[in-house]
C-alpha cells in the first residue's frame, strides 16, 4: 500500500498542468495581428512549440507537426484552444501557451500638446491612459480636454472628447483605443486677466473654472482690488461678478480698482 501511495503522489506533482491560461501580461480579448510576435509553447516538448513567430501577412505562423495555424483576428486563448486539439493525435492531453511578445499590428496617433507625439503601438487593450504616457503625458499648455477620433463603418470621423478630470483621477484607464484612432490633444483655451491682480495676463481656461480660480491662476488679488467684470466678445455682460460665477474660453477679466 505504500509503494502504491508513493507512486500516485509522484504521478501528481509531475503530471503538465492542465491549465491552457494565457501567460501574464496577455491580454485575455486582444486579438493578434499581422507582424505581432506569438511564444507558443508545449509542455514538455520543446521540439513541438515555436518561439518568437511572427504572424505573416495572411495571417498564420508555421507550427511544427501540424503546419500552418491561423492566429490573426484570434485571442490567445482561443490559438491554445486550436493548437491543442490540432496536437492531440501527437501527444496525449497537450498543454499548450500562447504568449504575445510583440505588440505590432495595431497603432494609435498622438498629435498636439504632448511631450512625444507620433504613432504609438497599442500593447494589447490599450487605454487612453496608457496610450498618453507613452506620449510622454500631457504638456502644461495643453487644453482640459482630449479628442479621440475614430472612423466609423460608414467612413465618417466620429469624435469623443475626455477631460483632464477623467485622465487624472483614472476614469479614462476604462476608454480603450483601437487600431486606427487618433488622439488630439488640443492647445489650452486661455482666458485674459487684467487690473489689479499679481500677474495680469493670459491663464490657462479649464472647464468649470470660476473666477476664484482664474485669480489664484493669476496670483490673487492686490489689496486695491474692488469689482469684477467679465467682457464676452465685444459685451460687458457683468460688472459686478461674483467669484464663484463660471468663465468661458476667451473672457476678459477685469479686477477694478477700489478708491475706499
Amino acid at each position: 500500500m505504500m509503494t502504491i501511495a508513493l507512486l500516485l503522489l509522484l504521478a501528481q506533482t509531475t503530471a503538465p498542468p492542465q491549465t491552457t491560461s494565457a501567460a501574464a501580461g496577455t491580454y485575455d480579448d486582444y486579438n493578434i495581428g499581422v507582424a505581432d510576435v506569438i511564444d507558443v509553447r508545449v509542455f514538455g516538448e520543446p521540439e513541438a512549440s515555436r518561439l518568437g513567430a511572427i504572424v505573416d501577412n495572411d495571417g498564420t505562423i508555421d507550427m511544427p507537426l501540424i503546419g500552418r495555424v491561423k492566429v490573426a483576428g484570434k485571442t490567445a486563448r482561443t490559438i491554445e484552444k486550436e493548437i491543442r486539439d490540432r496536437m492531440d493525435k501527437f501527444f496525449v492531453n497537450p498543454s499548450i501557451n500562447v504568449e504575445i511578445v510583440k505588440y505590432r499590428s495595431k497603432s494609435v496617433m498622438v498629435q498636439g500638446y504632448v511631450r512625444d507625439p507620433g504613432e504609438k503601438t497599442l500593447e494589447g487593450n490599450a487605454s487612453l491612459t496608457r496610450v498618453l504616457a507613452q506620449a510622454g503625458s500631457i504638456s502644461l499648455d495643453a487644453a482640459s480636454y482630449v479628442m479621440i477620433n475614430r472612423r466609423g463603418p460608414d467612413g465618417a470621423i466620429v469624435q469623443t472628447r475626455v477631460t483632464r478630470k477623467q485622465i487624472e483621477s483614472g476614469e479614462a484607464q476604462n476608454i480603450l483605443l483601437q487600431d486606427g484612432d487618433t488622439v488630439v490633444v488640443p492647445k489650452a483655451e486661455t482666458i485674459y486677466i487684467n487690473g489689479n491682480v499679481r500677474s495680469p495676463g493670459n491663464v490657462a481656461w479649464e472647464e468649470g473654472m470660476t473666477i476664484e480660480r482664474a485669480l489664484t491662476a493669476a496670483g490673487g488679488t492686490t489689496d486695491r482690488a474692488g469689482k469684477i467684470e467679465i467682457v464676452r466678445g465685444t459685451k460687458t455682460i457683468t460688472k459686478n461678478a461674483k467669484r464663484s460665477d463660471l468663465v468661458q474660453a476667451g473672457d476678459i477679466v477685469r479686477v477694478k480698482q477700489r478708491f475706499f
